[in-house]
């Protein structure tokens, strides 16, 4: 299953984009999403931001959870 991917303001300058579609194997582990954002994206390392999991702050993605979208958000945005 794709997840929507949605990157806001300066972090969607960084990435050079505003959304794309990952699709996570539905039999990984757990998922560190700020190491996997970060390692994608190395300019984020440098960055302040929150990830939301469908809608809830969150910065993993556990086994066996479907993520329909995963959200980056800049400080002012609530990050």
């Amino acid at each position: 299953m794709n997840t929507a991917i949605n990157y806001f303001g300066m972090i969607a300058e960084h990435v050079g984009k505003e959304t794309e579609s990952i699709q996570f194997t539905e039999n990984s582990s757990a998922i560190n999403l700020r190491e996997y954002f970060e390692s994608k994206y190395p300019t984020l390392r440098t960055l302040s931001y929150k990830i939301a999991v469908n809608q809830e702050f969150k910065d993993h993605l556990d086994s066996g959870i479907t993520a329909n979208e995963i959200a980056l958000l800049p400080p002012f945005a609530g990050g």
